[in-house]
């Protein structure tokens, strides 16, 4: 974080990332076609892995502009 931007990290769709195991399970253990694990450290920087088939995977990008558009709205009435 050299430059004071929070810094993610990413990996090569259908390679291993940091949080594969952990997307994995959450995946296995919900019977979920696919999950996303978005991980952010105290520092603010982030890492993600994606555990499903490229099928499911494609639904994410929207489904993430999606969740983003909530949070914000939240998170727009939580911030005085």
């Amino acid at each position: 974080m050299s430059d004071g931007k929070p810094q993610v990290t990413a990996h090569t769709p259908g390679t291993p990332g940091q949080f594969s195991v952990l997307a994995t399970h959450a995946r296995d253990a919900t019977g979920a076609a696919c999950t996303a694990m978005v991980v952010i450290d105290a520092a603010g920087n982030g890492g993600y892995s994606v555990a499903g088939s490229l099928e499911a995977q494609l639904l994410i990008p929207a489904l993430l502009e999606q969740v983003a558009r909530e949070l914000r709205t939240q998170l727009a009435g939580s911030v005085q």
